[in-house]
């Protein structure tokens, strides 16, 4: 099981890295207008939260130690699916090597309101999965 997490995780890192400097190459030549717009983003979660740097940084950490490390070993237990810990964990790690090594997160697909990225979308895949786990654990168990 720790297995597929981890490579479902790198999976996630090396893809949301790769799209963020294919979108960069593809704005600089201007494609993709309307869709592509890469931005940094120093705020927490959407921009809708924010803090100083240094408390970010604990904040993430926390969380994908914290939530990233329950939902593994509920994997491990086999009550969650192994890729709902991968996303979560793999987009929480791709995002914090962002603000660690450039101080922001790197947005890029524009969705009108918000700007995200695959990271960002990993994260909400494997949220929008734990909850509909429970969803699904809890009317088995009625």
């Amino acid at each position: 099981m720790a297995r597929y997490i981890v490579a479902i995780a790198l999976g996630v890192l090396v893809l949301d890295a790769a799209s963020k400097a294919v979108a960069l190459a593809l704005a600089s030549r201007h494609y993709g207008r309307g869709v592509i717009l890469p931005v940094q983003n120093s705020d927490f979660s959407l921009s809708v939260a924010s803090a100083d740097f240094p408390t970010m940084l604990v904040l993430s950490l926390l969380g994908i130690v914290v939530f990233g490390g329950y939902t593994c070993s509920a994997a491990a237990r086999r009550t969650l699916p192994a890729w709902i810990p991968g996303l979560l964990v793999g987009g929480g790690i791709a995002n914090l090597a962002d603000r660690m090594v450039f101080g922001a997160v790197h947005d890029w697909l524009d969705q009108g309101k918000v700007v995200v990225n695959l990271a960002d979308l990993a994260v909400l895949a494997g949220l929008v999965g734990y909850f509909a786990s429970l969803a699904i654990t809890g009317r088995r168990r009625l």
